[in-house]
């Protein structure tokens, strides 16, 4: 695994990411874009399927706000990966890292989950609303924490 992430590190795209006086600026302005509009997103969307905002008909909230979230997802996840090439080694050495990355694949899983019971009549809506509630935020937590570690 560090083999392939000083390969990452060594290559073209992260020697252009790190000499870059614009481009590792916006990409890092990418991926808290991505998080702000995914947890934007999220929150009020899982508050909704708690049951804790009740304005509105429930697939509504999804309805609307579900695209917000995955394009953040998406923002975030590639911007993400744009940054993590620039210290590959350093990463997957840290354990705030590691964490995060755990944590985020089981808030993609719950998510995908998610998308399944999020259906008018399902009355199981109420747990994954709560995983997420705790998930995303801890990811992004975790992901701070990186920098100071």
């Amino acid at each position: 695994m560090t083999d392939l992430a000083a390969w990452l590190e060594a290559g073209a795209l992260a020697q252009f990411l790190k000499q870059s006086r614009w481009v590792y600026p916006l990409v890092n302005a990418g991926h808290i874009l991505g998080l702000a509009l995914l947890l934007g997103a999220v929150v009020p969307m899982d508050l909704r399927l708690l049951g804790l905002v009740r304005r509105g008909r429930v697939e509504d909230a999804v309805a609307l706000l579900r695209p917000f979230a995955a394009a953040g997802l998406a923002l975030a996840i590639t911007c993400g990966a744009l940054l993590f090439v620039t210290q590959a080694t350093d990463y997957i050495m840290n354990p705030w890292f590691r964490w995060k990355m755990a944590l985020l694949a089981a808030a993609i899983l719950n998510a995908a989950l998610h998308l399944h019971l999020a259906r008018p009549g399902h009355a199981h809506l109420r747990l994954p609303a709560a995983l997420s509630l705790a998930l995303w935020p801890t990811v992004l937590i975790f992901g701070r924490m990186i920098a100071y570690s």
